[in-house]
């Protein structure tokens, strides 16, 4: 068995929940697992009971932005827990980790280091192109660095070779299918949703002009969760209705009473959310980035939209037409149940780790 080490700062969403995951099934696996991670606004009060009772934690100050003074206390930091626990594997999740975790490797190589972006940080369209730049400057002088990237999608991949480094694997992201409800149909009315929390990455604005357009008589819009105000303001202001932020197992109830789901995303690694509509049964129309566009397929489990205009022609189309809606539906089940289970990601994971030929 093997000592893991996954680090973390981005402790939120669908991080949160691919690491929670894993963990937990190496922890099952009697692997001594520990989990070096920090506090978000998002992060949810009862984070603890998402995981396996046999795996470890430890609290760091790790921040999201850049800061150099509190970045390199929290790279001493980090480095001396690394060091006292002398495990054979570390996975860096996101960003700050992955930043200060490579940095750090330079000066104890001794695990196999590995780093799993869950989104590029240079693909963020909305962070600007200057800052984007930035970003995209930063990986490339932080991928000279000897540590295997492990990307949670095939397209992911193909930017992290193209602009970064050929030293990628791929292990796509995964959820625990028999956790998930179906989700039935509703009779009189189509409700049209998302799940996740209401920031900048996930359009809120986008989903909002959709809404706008649609709703109706007959027509619901749902977010399923909560997050930024002004994400929030432009959502009731166009009549969708936010839960708040719920617990998971209330937010799979949740999602299985929509008919349609839409994922109005700027940017994605490999979204859990839509992974788990699928497994609902819900036909997807999602904006066509990387990630998102790893799931959908045109026209089998649902669309991808380039634009407004595209998301309102898809979606008009399957509020009419109750029978695509479930042919889609159906598929899109069936892909999820075939390709995204947690035992093919770990056993990937495994491999990619050396733990398994």
């Amino acid at each position: 068995m093997a000592g893991i080490v996954h680090v973390v700062e981005s402790f939120g969403a669908g991080t949160l929940s691919m690491v929670s995951a894993i963990a937990n099934r190496q922890a099952q696996a009697g692997h001594a697992v520990t989990v070096i991670h920090s506090v978000r606004e998002e992060t949810p009060a009862n984070w603890r009971a998402l995981f396996d009772a046999h795996i470890e934690f430890i609290q760091l100050p790790m921040i999201r932005s850049i800061k150099p003074a509190a970045d390199w206390r929290a790279g001493r930091m980090l480095m001396a827990e690394i060091k006292r626990l002398s495990p054979d594997i570390v996975h860096l999740h996101s960003s700050k980790a992955g930043a200060l975790g490579r940095l750090g490797s330079l000066f104890y190589p001794g695990p196999r280091w590995f780093f799993s972006p869950h989104g590029l940080s240079f693909l963020q369209r909305a962070e600007g192109r200057l800052k984007n730049t930035v970003f995209l400057l930063i990986e490339k002088l932080l991928a000279r660095i000897p540590v295997t990237f492990i990307a949670c999608s095939p397209s992911e991949a193909e930017q992290i070779r193209a602009n970064l480094t050929p030293r990628v694997v791929v292990v796509n992201n995964a959820v625990d299918l028999a956790a998930i409800p179906a989700a039935p149909g509703n009779e009189h009315v189509v409700r049209i949703g998302t799940v996740g929390r209401v920031t900048l990455a996930r359009n809120p604005e986008l989903f909002a002009s959709i809404a706008s357009a649609l709703h109706g008589e007959g027509v619901e819009f749902v977010w399923i969760g909560g997050g930024d105000e002004s994400g929030e303001t432009a959502l009731k202001a166009a009549g969708v209705k936010l839960t708040g932020w719920v617990d998971r197992a209330e937010a799979l109830k949740q999602l299985a009473t929509l008919d349609i789901y839409i994922q109005t995303s700027r940017w994605e690694g490999l979204p859990v959310a839509v992974i788990e509509a699928m497994a609902a049964g819900l036909p997807v129309v999602a904006t066509n980035v990387v990630g998102n566009r790893d799931l959908v397929r045109n026209g089998e489990n649902g669309w991808l939209a380039n634009d407004c205009d595209d998301f309102l022609a898809r979606l008009a189309t399957l509020i009419e037409d109750r029978a695509e809606r479930q042919r889609l539906g159906r598929q899109a089940r069936a892909f999820a149940h075939t390709y995204y289970s947690l035992d093919t990601m770990m056993a990937e994971l495994d491999r990619a780790y050396g733990l398994k030929d």
